[in-house]
């Protein structure tokens, strides 16, 4: 592969530097599949079932969730909920794979007419639909395809 030169000003070649390995390990990370989160849902605890659950509805139904909506469904302080983000998405990474649940900020209209800003839960769309089926066969006990249907 050929090398490009791009003039980038000394005050700011390390932050240049820093993106470009944040984008080649994003690059190297392997995407979710069925059988990688069906054993993910299945070996984590109840209550990472949980926001893994709520998070996957909210972005099924393309409602948002906020962190305190989600820790107050799962009957959890705030900071206990951050806690199980924080863990399953440790989990994530050991296995070189993307997030599961991150947070963003989102602006909402009050209706007075502020605007306020808060956090909601995120999730890719395309791993939603996969924990949604981890959790229905899980409620169901049908047992799941843990290693790609070869025994």
């Amino acid at each position: 592969m050929p090398y490009v030169m791009v003039p980038v000003p000394e005050e700011h070649v390390q932050d240049v530097m820093q993106f470009i390995l944040r984008e080649m390990a994003k690059a190297s990370l392997e995407p979710w599949d069925e059988v990688s989160v069906t054993r993910l849902f299945r070996e984590v605890d109840e209550e990472s079932r949980s926001l893994l659950a709520y998070a996957a509805r909210a972005t099924i139904s393309g409602k948002e969730l906020s962190e305190g909506d989600a820790a107050d469904l799962m009957q959890l302080r705030a900071r206990e909920m951050a806690g199980i983000m924080r863990d399953l998405n440790e989990r994530a990474s050991k296995a070189n794979r993307p997030a599961l649940v991150m947070t963003r900020t989102v602006t909402e209209t009050l209706p007075n007419g502020r605007t306020t800003e808060k956090r909601v839960l995120w999730m890719q769309e395309e791993l939603a639909p996969l924990i949604h089926a981890a959790e229905r066969a899980e409620l169901a006990d049908v047992p799941a395809p843990l290693d790609g249907g070869r025994e």
